[in-house]
């Protein structure tokens, strides 16, 4: 059985909902009854199109198979996966719950998923249990420390306070260096610690970090935007303008592409 996790990725106070393995980025619109040209017996072929990011009729043809069998495991499991990018949250929930209550040996692997869920809906602290109860099951899952790490994070950023939580600060850190020791190099987590200096002041650590993640990732819209805007705050005007061109050919979504423009036009684009 897949992972198949659901990931979370931090750029400066930015978050974007990612699935690990499991192709498109983005989450999309629920796809209507009349375009699946699925076949309802065909596990395998649903896995295939989860894994290209193509969820049109998947919801439906997970339906039908769990209609016939209401205990496969892996169909509730993919139906969750397949209702959190048709931003179907309670669906998904209701099927990653329904996946723990039938194989309770997916712990780890739902346990984060209705962590990142939680996360998506702005639960934080619910989010912060989930991830836990996700590295109870599997201490040693990079992926879950990450994400719990992005979730202290944005708790450290009240949202009536220009302080943050150096408490929760910490936290984070703890997480993200750790979800390095696992998974060294790491991207999603070296954009963490650099978010992470960059709330105590410490640019050049920052930079440090930023530019070893879009070394291990030079595509990433998240490294690049947060990369090219700590450029920008440090005075590197020529590194800042060409990260963010970077970014912006990179098709981000529209309020980071947006504040990036605002950025080349401040620096004299």
């Amino acid at each position: 059985m897949g992972k198949r996790l659901l990931l979370i990725t931090l750029a400066m106070i930015f978050v974007t909902a990612l699935i690990s393995g499991c192709g498109a980025a983005t989450p999309t619109e629920e796809a209507s009854s009349e375009e699946t040209t699925l076949p309802t017996a065909d596990l395998e072929a649903i896995r295939e199109k989860i894994d290209a990011g193509d969820y049109a009729g998947v919801p439906q043809a997970l339906e039908a198979i769990i209609a016939q069998d209401e205990e496969d495991a892996e169909a509730h499991f993919l139906l969750g996966l397949a209702y959190f990018n048709v931003n179907n949250y309670e669906k998904a929930r209701e099927a990653f719950e329904r996946t723990l209550a039938l194989d309770p040996q997916r712990a780890a692997a739902v346990h984060h998923n209705l962590g990142a869920l939680a996360y998506q809906t702005g639960d934080l602290q619910t989010a912060v249990d989930e991830f836990n109860a996700a590295l109870t099951a599997d201490p040693d899952d990079p992926d879950s420390h990450y994400q719990l790490g992005a979730t202290y994070l944005i708790m450290a950023l009240p949202a009536n306070s220009l302080t943050p939580d150096q408490s929760m600060v910490v936290k984070a850190q703890e997480e993200f260096e750790k979800a390095l020791e696992l998974s060294p190099g790491k991207p999603e987590a070296l954009v963490g610690m650099g978010n992470v200096h960059l709330l105590q002041n410490q640019v050049e650590e920052a930079i440090s970090f930023l530019e070893e993640a879009v070394e291990q990732n030079p595509e990433m819209p998240e490294a690049l935007f947060a990369l090219g805007r700590t450029y920008a705050a440090s005075g590197d005007v020529e590194n800042a303008k060409a990260t963010l061109q970077r970014f912006l050919e990179s098709n981000p979504p529209e309020v980071w592409a947006q504040q990036a423009q605002e950025i080349l036009t401040q620096l004299g684009e």
